[in-house]
This record gives C-alpha cells, structure tokens and sequence, in this order.
C-alpha cells in the first residue's frame, strides 16, 4: 500500500538541508511513537517492534519539490509557492493506513525546525505486475556488500551488486509470506540511455548521521518473477528502505505533483 501526500510550506522563501533523509525518518518514527494507540491496534505490527523503533517493513522517497535551487551553504531553497509530494509505501497496509491517520491528526511533516502543511492524502493503486518492468526511482538504491570489511557499498558495476538485489528480493519475499521460490530468472539493468544524458553520472553519496551512503539513481528494467517485483515495490529495492532508499514507481504511472 502507498500514500501520496501533497505538502506545501507555510512561508517564503523556506529551505532545508541537502542531507534530510535523517530527518524524514526521524518524523516517521517521532509520528509513530506520538500516534502509538493507533498502531499498537494490529497485533502484527506489535510483533514486527512497532513501539520499538524495530519495524523496518516500508520505504519512503524524495520530498518532491518543483522549483528549487541548491545554495552555497548545502541547503534546498524553495522560492515559490508550489505544492510538492512526499511517497510513503509499505506492503503491511495496517501500518500504511496508521500513518495516514497519524498525518491527518498533526496535518504536518516536520523536517527538522521547518513544517511543511499536509494539504492531501491519497492512496495509490497498485499497478499490474509483469515479469518484466520499467521502473523509476522515487529515491536512490542503496546496496550493502554484506559483511565483507572495507566499503560498506556496492556499484552497480561489480558483479554482486545486482545479486544482492535479488537475493534481498527473496528474502523479504520469504519473511512476508513464509515462501522460498525456488526456480527463477531474474535480471536487471539501468537506464543506459538515462545515464548517458545525466554524463554518466548517476551516483549520489547521502550523509546520514556519521555514515555516507552511496546510492544510486536510474530508471532500471528488471526481469523476474511479478511477485519478487511486487515485493520491492511495495516494501524498497536494495537495502536501507526504512531510512528512505529504494522507493520505485512504475514507469506508465503519473507523478507529478497534485495541482
């Protein structure tokens, strides 16, 4: 299941940090622990560590602004009056539904001293899934090495970095629906063409307390079974969902801000 929240500011000219996936998720949980009655509803969520700080099971994207420019200072400056979107998906509803509520209670998102008005909720449909799909991102793939020491991250030009991918897919596939699939195909690949036109450079490198996450940001075709495509869909491709990577969207679907 997946939210859009359509957000705007409360004055101008407003900015934010560059580096503001840490305060996303530090809003999510401050909601979550302040609207802890309505979670604490679905004995589920309760298991998966939802008062804990241990519920991991979603993903989240970008703050989509129209207008903007960077200033020297690392800061998002926002000049005009746009509404701007703001992505919230998991594949456990029950938490996907709380949060709606918890938003509609506070009718903000904070993003560290500045409050951005919830003007909208909706929720997103699901779209069709094949065994094969264009995707773009809604925020970067992050891919841990594993436990091997030295560089916390994969590129995708290492030969594992795809493979963690998929094996990340099985395992939150088995975690949900206590299924292995046993036999399948399962390819992936971005955007060269995307890639070209941004020269080549299609890495990003976000501070997120002390650690620096190099991630990725493409548009990707992936081959596989439906569900496994599903899965990341609804829950992130690659790892760190919970912090904010990995959020997709199907490539037919439209995203732009509401009006």
């Amino acid at each position: 299941m997946r939210l859009k929240i359509t957000l705007s500011a409360q004055h101008f000219p407003v900015s934010v940090p560059v580096n503001y996936n840490h305060l996303l998720y530090a809003e999510i949980r401050g909601k979550i622990k302040k609207h802890s009655d309505i979670f604490a509803q679905d004995k589920n969520l309760r298991r998966l560590g939802i008062l804990k700080d241990k519920f991991k099971v979603y993903t989240f994207s970008f703050l989509r602004f129209k207008n903007f420019i960077i200033t020297d200072d690392a800061k998002i400056k926002l000049n005009h009056p746009d509404d701007f979107n703001f992505f919230i998906s998991s594949p456990i509803d029950s938490f996907i539904e709380a949060m709606a509520v918890a938003f509609l209670r506070d009718g903000d998102l904070k993003v560290g001293d500045i409050k951005f008005v919830v003007k909208s909720i909706t929720k997103i449909e699901l779209p069709k899934f094949n065994s094969e799909m264009k995707l773009r991102l809604l925020s970067p793939i992050a891919v841990l090495r594993g436990k091997s020491p030295g560089q916390l991250f994969l590129t995708p030009d290492e030969p594992s970095y795809f493979e963690r991918i998929k094996e990340d897919l099985l395992s939150k596939f088995n975690f949900l629906y206590g299924e292995k699939i046993e036999a399948m195909d399962f390819e992936m690949k971005f955007d060269e063409e995307y890639i070209k036109s941004k020269g080549g450079k299609f890495s990003k490198l976000i501070k997120f307390g002390r650690t620096n996450i190099k991630c990725f940001l493409a548009p990707f075709v992936i081959k596989t079974d439906p569900r496994l495509i599903e899965v990341g869909y609804e829950w992130g491709f690659g790892h760190k969902n919970h912090l904010g990577f990995g959020m997709a969207v199907a490539e037919e679907i439209n995203i732009s801000p509401a009006k």
